[in-house]
């Protein structure tokens, strides 16, 4: 990791002024009033059903994808034709939409990205033009210290660029810096991108032209399952994939640098997302080990453990997260921070490594609702790459707090049977922050009844899907990089049992037992009863009922529901309970109410504040 360099300061040149909220956007919220007919799922269950579509052969059976070996200079093999999902244009990587005017990022030059001939690591990527001088220079140039760091939000950061106060390299800098003193306790980032400083130099040099993007220079952090074509590694948490470096940037990653942000670097995960050991605890990876929490010994919540946990201890602006069941929003509420995840098919997910071919989806993590939607703005885009995200209709903006929004008064609800089980700290937290979301003038009702919510499910679909994907993953990469299948991997784990099986690995062997047949009555029932007790029967038929437009919960409750139907979910810090553990106010609602529960969590959080940085909390 580097140390902290310093450069001359000069006096800037006059500059445009970004937008600190992001690409200007049209004053649009989807808040359809109660019971206007509105969203009865979108047929979001024929949407995810392209997903599955991609992995059966007109006979019904499981496509299998051939691995092929490493090409004469050591390159990734494309897929074979039997596993090749619908593409344009590129041949060498997912198709991106016809350019949308009304969300066009504001210059066309693009940024130079590391592309590699051959699988060795190179001494420095070709973004590392380490002799070129930032134009942002300033005449009072500010140092970046602790303090700066604490509870910073993207609109700060900007102001301070804007200002001349502040550069890209100089909080790339600072937050490496604080990562390395900092994150020995926390164990929560897995290795620095080594070309991030360059990177932001290189930005700096650019700012005239790229100032105004929506995320220029704003640090992210990326799960470890999320593909980066640089000198990072992408291996779930494993150690069986401990030197994968991937081809290329999942699609998401190519819409976060377009949008001007640093990749910071990448963060540990509960490995294989949660789906190797039900013994294994959140946050543990045979790559990283155990992430911790910052506020001293509570649950750390998973699989996206690290990016929650990084984020919460001011390491960076923001994080990319993924979920297929909970995964973002309780490790989100574990560490008092923002998770958003969206509606299943509003980001692609090409270059992730998956768990469900019907449930996984990235989304962000942040300090403040803002924040995470702006992430979210930068990462929403369709790629034809993945047929999950080719939805009809898309929100204009996540963005929330625009003026001119509908004159509808926004109500929630309060499932009986989830308010009923919740322990005495917790429910004075909750009952608090219900009193907080009447203040914000937001209507709560209680009592609300749902059958579904007591339901039992069982493991058949992600087992089966897990099984598919998992296996036409790992036999897309080079020979000699690693399993070759789910098989190899559970081989590659009892040959290597000390570092490997702390925890053994059941959930591997049981999906590899019941075989990953997507087309028999056992898989299709199970899969559209979920869709169907979660959505339809579960979620919509409550908001319905009620009139109102979402359900509110704490930590990950509920999220099983809206994990089988595809259904969005925002947690937002709601306080600690009286022994200091954090808890998590968690908003669920109908498919594609992404923005509406972005705007309910951003008048919350603007009116009870209650996120507090760890160190006021003793900790770090």
């Amino acid at each position: 990791m580097k140390e902290k360099e310093t450069r001359e300061a000069g006096r800037p040149e006059k500059r445009r002024q970004p937008d600190p909220r992001g690409i200007p956007v049209e004053n649009e919220i989807a808040a359809p009033p109660p019971n206007s007919g509105a969203p009865k799922s979108l047929d979001i269950a024929g949407i995810l059903e392209a997903s599955v579509e991609a992995f059966v052969t007109e006979k019904g059976q499981v496509r299998r994808n051939g691995r092929k070996e490493a090409g004469p200079n050591g390159d990734n093999p494309r897929q074979t034709d039997d596993f090749k999902r619908p593409a344009k244009g590129r041949a060498s990587g997912p198709s991106e939409p016809a350019p949308d005017e009304s969300r066009s990022h504001p210059s066309q030059t693009e940024l130079r990205r590391p592309i590699w001939d051959s699988q060795e690591v190179p001494a420095s990527s070709p973004n590392a033009n380490l002799d070129k001088l930032s134009s942002n220079t300033a005449h009072d140039r500010e140092e970046i210290t602790d303090e700066d760091l604490i509870e910073l939000t993207i609109e700060r950061f900007k102001d301070k660029l804007q200002s001349g106060n502040w550069t890209c390299q100089q909080l790339t800098e600072a937050y490496i810096d604080r990562i390395n003193r900092f994150d020995g306790e926390l164990n929560a980032v897995l290795e620095i991108n080594p070309d991030a400083v360059a990177l932001a130099k290189q930005l700096d040099d650019n700012f005239d032209e790229l100032g105004a993007l929506p995320l220029y220079g704003v640090p992210i952090l990326l799960k470890d399952n999320v593909d980066t074509g640089d000198r990072m590694v992408t291996s779930a948490g494993s150690i069986a994939l401990k030197d994968r470096r991937a081809e290329r940037d999942a699609f998401a990653v190519t819409k976060l640098r377009e949008a001007g942000a640093i990749l910071l670097g990448k963060v540990n995960m509960t490995e294989w997302a949660n789906y190797m050991s039900e013994h294994m605890p959140s946050g543990y990876s045979s790559r990283g080990g155990q992430t911790n929490n910052p506020y001293g010994k509570y649950e750390v919540g998973g699989s996206s453990t690290g990016s929650a946990a990084a984020i919460s201890a001011n390491f960076a602006l923001g994080a990319v997260g993924s979920e297929t069941s909970g995964s973002i929003v309780s490790p989100a509420a574990a560490h008092s921070v923002v998770g958003i995840k969206p509606t299943v098919g509003l980001i692609s997910r090409s270059g992730v490594i998956p768990l469900s071919l019907t449930q996984d989806t990235l989304g962000p993590i942040a300090r403040t609702v803002l924040d995470a939607a702006l992430i979210l703005e930068a990462m929403a885009f369709g790629d034809e790459a993945d047929a999950c995200t080719l939805l009809p209709q898309r929100p204009i903006s996540f963005l929330p707090g625009r003026s001119g929004l509908p004159p509808v008064r926004l109500k929630v609800g309060v499932v009986g049977a989830f308010a009923d089980k919740l322990d005495a700290e917790t429910s004075a937290v909750f009952e608090r922050a219900l009193g907080e979301l009447e203040n914000a003038g937001i209507e709560v009702k209680r009592g609300l009844d749902m059958p579904s919510y007591e339901d039992e499910w069982d493991g058949t679909v992600l087992r089966r899907e897990f099984k598919t994907a998992i296996d036409a993953f790992l036999a897309s990469q080079p020979e000699g990089t690693g399993p070759a299948s789910l098989a190899e991997l559970i081989a590659f784990h009892k040959a290597n049992p000390g570092e490997s099986l702390r925890y053994g690995q059941n959930l591997l062997e049981e999906a590899e037992a019941d075989g990953g047949s997507l087309e028999d009555d056992i898989y299709l029932k199970s899969k559209e009863r979920g869709v169907r007790r979660g959505g339809k029967q579960g979620i919509d038929e409550t908001l319905n009922k009620y009139g109102v437009h979402a359900l509110v919960f704490t930590g990950h409750e509920g999220s099983d529901l809206a994990a089988r139907a595809g259904y969005p979910l925002v947690s937002v810090p709601a306080g600690y309970t009286e022994s200091g553990c954090p808890v998590g106010l968690m908003l669920s609602g109908t498919a594609m109410s992404d923005s509406l529960l972005i705007e309910i969590a951003y008048r919350y959080e603007r009116m009870a504040k209650r996120r507090k940085p760890p160190k006021e909390q003793g900790s770090l």
